[in-house]
């Protein structure tokens, strides 16, 4: 009788101890599940700055890539003159100045 007791009270024991445990793990797994995503969300943002910076400097060199592009288009019809100027003067008339811009 003792031995059944005691069993008894030994699986009774194993039982609330497995549920204590499982109740913890539950519990560390939830924490450990909100600390990560807190994580992750502050490495996205981060990330998502540094992208924003670096879509501002592209959007600067396309402009900038842009000015460069029309400013020679502007300007290579005089540079174009100032060759032809040149040659004439150096006895090259009518020298082909096609595809040298």
């Amino acid at each position: 009788m003792v031995d059944r007791w005691t069993g008894e009270v030994t699986a009774s024991l194993r039982s609330v101890v497995e549920q204590l445990v499982a109740t913890r793990v539950v519990a560390v797994e939830t924490l450990l599940s909100t600390a990560i995503s807190e994580r992750d969300d502050a490495e996205n943002a981060r990330v998502a700055d540094q992208v924003s910076i670096i879509d501002g400097e592209l959007l600067e060199h396309a402009v900038a890539a842009a000015r460069a592009a029309a400013l020679r288009d502007r300007e290579m019809p005089a540079v174009r003159a100032a060759l032809e100027a040149v040659r004439a003067e150096l006895g090259e008339p009518g020298a082909p100045t096609t595809g040298l811009f």
